[in-house]
């Protein structure tokens, strides 16, 4: 259950900055404004992520906020930085995670860990966490773009049913080692996402409700995730944690357990 809440909010952080947009007008600003994100050299968003889990009469609220920055993307001298917390049934969990010179540096109640990993690796967790992966707009359903001053607002609904095969393969590129027999059954996404003037997203809201079932257990999910770019286009200064203390190890015991 552990590892299928970790997925499960790696996941909501992907959704959380997936913006649709549907309709000739609004399609192309969706559109446009993917474009200018993917070539950004550099990003600064803040994410939070609201989830409650429900069996029965029992309800678990996870909360979690995660400010990330990034430079130098696509290049060799990327810098990442991502710091935040995740409270669960009265507890806080810090987490911090840094990406410089070929090394992932992660820092998780007192517990601190390195180990190598390639630039294109970082960049597709990195991509899955900006972009939210590709949702095709054969997905998306009732549409809607209008004027709020300068800005225009997007607002959309997601076909479940080809959602739910969205998050399957989600989870396979996330991992999903260790949860065979789990499954998801997404009822309803919606959101909506704000474009700027110039044409940059500047904030993304998604509200998922799904049920997941393991262990012949099935818990109903009320995911809301709500992300803020600060400044896009603007250049990003990345500043590196004190990195002295950390253990390397190997990624592929990560992997197993």
């Amino acid at each position: 259950m552990k590892k299928s809440l970790t997925i499960l909010l790696a996941a909501a952080m992907a959704f959380s900055l997936t913006a649709c947009s549907g309709g000739k007008d609004a399609k192309a600003i969706y559109d446009d404004a993917t474009k200018k994100t993917s070539e950004l050299t550099s990003m600064e968003a803040n994410s939070a992520v609201n989830m409650q889990m429900a069996q029965g009469e029992e309800k678990t609220d996870i909360n979690m906020k995660l400010d990330m920055k990034i430079s130098g993307i696509n290049t060799d001298s990327m810098k990442y930085l991502a710091e935040g917390t995740t409270s669960l049934m009265g507890q806080d969990i810090k987490l911090s995670m840094y990406y410089e010179g070929g090394y992932y540096y992660m820092d998780s109640m007192g517990q601190k860990i390195k180990y190598a990993m390639d630039l294109d690796e970082m960049m597709k967790q990195i991509k899955q966490g900006t972009e939210g992966a590709s949702v095709d707009s054969s997905y998306l359903k009732e549409i809607t773009a209008k004027k709020d001053g300068d800005n225009q607002i997007l607002s959309f609904s997601i076909d479940a049913g080809k959602m739910d095969t969205y998050v399957k393969d989600l989870m396979g590129q996330l991992g999903t080692a260790g949860l065979e027999g789990v499954t998801y059954n997404i009822k309803e996404a919606k959101g909506e996402a704000t474009v700027n003037k110039e044409g940059y997203f500047t904030s993304q809201k998604i509200t998922l409700t799904m049920d997941m079932t393991s262990q012949d257990q099935t818990f109903s999910i009320v995911m809301d995730t709500d992300t803020t770019y600060l400044n896009p286009g603007q250049a990003v200064e990345v500043t590196a944690p004190d990195l002295s203390g950390y253990t390397e190890v190997d990624p592929k015991t990560l992997q197993a357990q």
